[in-house]
């Protein structure tokens, strides 16, 4: 077995134990073993003795101890501190602790776990000990200690809605949509039965959401029954929210008389449906801008008291037209005219730059993105929850997780690399930053080269101190 010096360490060693002091290497066929060095004074000989102590094998999956080592413990700190942090940063963190005082831990590991490693109720204790919440916290958790807090949390709905009222602002550009969570639960009034994807017959719960445009973050949501209309959940979204918000909404309320009401509980904007008889297509478009490098022709004007902005994307038209010709000549019959090819028309009672109302209506894939995480990235979708109210608790603890995962990607945008890293590269790598537990001494393991040029990038280098 022969000692290495450190500038011949692996990398990969120096991200498991390089932050930990007074280490020495050992390394013997391929295998490397880690041994912390001390200096003990001889009295008889009156000078400093080296001790040393094993403390276990390093492996790319971290230092496995040894039971004669004094390493007590060893707990994934940078993944937590990170959310921890934007948790706080936001405000969220303390709207937790005020709102529920004796659940907010939980609420705290739920959501957590949902958006680094997301686990079924019963295995989630396996997960936590190993995080560095459990140190902080000092307590086991058990499934159903995890289950009476989400049904104390399902219990009250007031409770969740001061959450949303505290990350909420007045005058937001709220894109609104709603979806569904399948599940194979029994005895939930909230299930109803539905076909998914696959046609599959299964029992799901319909969800609405919000989510601001400009702070590209989704701040509110709410379990709602099947049965109940979709321009119902407009009354229920705006008693809940207020009414200083503009709705961006997809296509779906197409009646005149529906604009008009929508129109007096809140400003909105949708496009209307190609065939509308409110659509002026002789209008001339004599301007244009460019979006994502398309140009875009338009034109702006009034149907009674309410604004069209009509677009034409010239890059659509041709594709558009050159499917409806190829279709007409195999002898099928298109509900298509070519004037609408390339086509969209937005309506609202509010006077806007054309550009801006067109902006903001693409915006829409925001929320139908946050489904997708928030369905599948959490893997919230199709849990197993018997009580309506363990099952609100379980969605909105989700949520809790959701908004941690925009926190982050957030961050990656404003820097311009959420096209190269993901969320879930992040909460990986900070995974490797521990802190470790040897005799009665404290200590956060060295940052990789790869992880400090990461928080660089997202200008959170001095998250954490040696020291936490």
């Amino acid at each position: 077995m022969n000692t290495i010096g450190r500038d011949k360490w692996p990398d990969w060693v120096k991200e498991v134990v390089g932050g930990m002091k007074n280490i020495e290497i050992k390394e013997n066929n391929g295998k490397y073993y880690c041994y912390q060095s001390t200096s003990i004074w001889n009295k008889e000989k009156k000078k400093p003795e080296k001790d040393s102590k094993y403390l276990g094998s390093v492996t790319l999956q971290g230092l496995l101890p040894s039971h004669e080592a004094n390493l007590k413990g060893i707990y994934e700190y940078g993944n937590i501190m990170l959310l921890w942090h934007l948790l706080d940063k936001n405000g969220i963190l303390k709207s937790l602790q005020e709102i529920y005082p004796d659940d907010w831990k939980i609420i705290l590991i739920f959501s957590m776990n949902r958006i680094i490693d997301p686990r079924p109720i019963k295995s989630m204790n396996s997960w936590y000990e190993k995080t560095y919440l459990a140190k902080k916290f000092g307590f086991s958790i058990t499934p159903k200690k995890i289950s009476k807090v989400l049904e104390t949390v399902g219990t009250n709905w007031n409770s969740m809605e001061k959450v949303f009222d505290s990350i909420r602002e007045d005058n937001e550009r709220i894109i609104y949509d709603r979806s569904v969570i399948f599940s194979s639960s029994k005895n939930n009034p909230l299930l109803e039965i539905g076909h998914n994807k696959e046609h599959l017959l299964l029992t799901k719960a319909n969800i609405v959401m919000a989510f601001s445009h400009e702070r590209f973050l989704p701040i509110f949501f709410r379990v709602i029954p099947g049965s109940i209309h979709e321009i119902k959940t407009i009354d229920i979204l705006i008693e809940e929210i207020g009414e200083n918000i503009i709705l961006v909404m997809d296509k779906g309320f197409t009646s005149k008389d529906t604009f008009e009401k929508i129109s007096k509980k809140a400003k909105f904007i949708m496009p209307l449906k190609r065939d509308s008889t409110m659509i002026n297509y002789s209008v001339k478009m004599d301007s244009f801008f460019i979006y994502h490098d398309r140009p875009i022709k338009y034109s702006k004007y009034n149907y009674n008291s309410f604004f069209l902005y009509t677009y034409e994307d010239l890059s659509l038209k041709i594709e558009e037209e050159s499917t409806y010709f190829k279709l007409i000549s195999q002898g099928k019959k298109v509900d298509f005219r070519e004037e609408w090819a390339g086509k969209i028309t937005l309506i609202s009672r509010m006077e806007m730059e054309p550009k801006d109302a067109y902006e903001m209506w693409k915006s829409r894939d925001q929320i139908e993105k946050a489904f997708d995480i928030f369905q599948n990235h959490l893997d919230v979708d199709r849990p197993y929850v018997q009580r309506q109210e363990v099952f609100q608790g379980y969605l909105f603890s989700s949520f809790i997780g959701l908004i941690c995962y925009y926190l982050i990607l957030k961050i990656l945008k404003n820097a311009k690399v959420n096209d190269k890293i993901s969320v879930s590269d992040v909460l990986l790598e900070v995974s490797k930053v521990y802190l470790l537990e040897i005799g009665k001494t404290e200590m956060i393991s060295e940052r990789s080269k790869k992880v400090r040029k990461l928080l660089k990038c997202m200008e959170l280098e001095n998250l954490w101190t040696k020291n936490g």
